[in-house]
């Protein structure tokens, strides 16, 4: 299955710099990003072999406002889907440990054997 993460972290960098993979720093400066490869299956077979790939991807956004968090959630939905992928969720969430707002969005694509995505 390719490997699409790197794409998605310059995708998110363009909107962010602070962006981390699976975990935020801690303490976490905000605003900031995570996201990390949440699923990934074969969705069609072609002479026995891949042909197909489904990829997904979680996409976190931590801020100190839910209007922080949406803005760079509509900047960064607009550079995931000109990568090719669709967003599937969204969830607005408080953690209050962190005192952090918190945006999770969800991303799906089909990839070819050539990392060529579509939706």
């Amino acid at each position: 299955m390719p490997d699409i993460t790197p794409d998605v972290l310059a995708a998110l960098r363009g909107v962010l710099s602070a962006v981390h993979y699976q975990h935020p720093a801690h303490p976490a400066v905000l605003p900031c990003a995570v996201f990390y490869e949440s699923g990934g299956s074969v969705a069609a077979r072609a002479d026995g072999a891949p042909h197909l790939c489904e990829v997904e991807y979680t996409v976190e956004f931590w801020g100190a406002s839910p209007s922080e968090t949406h803005a760079l959630s509509a900047r960064a939905d607009a550079a995931l889907s000109a990568l090719g992928l669709r967003r599937t969720a969204c969830l607005d969430l408080y953690d209050d440990p962190a005192r952090a707002h918190r945006r999770v969005l969800r991303y799906r694509a089909l990839c070819d054997g050539d990392g060529t995505l579509t939706q």
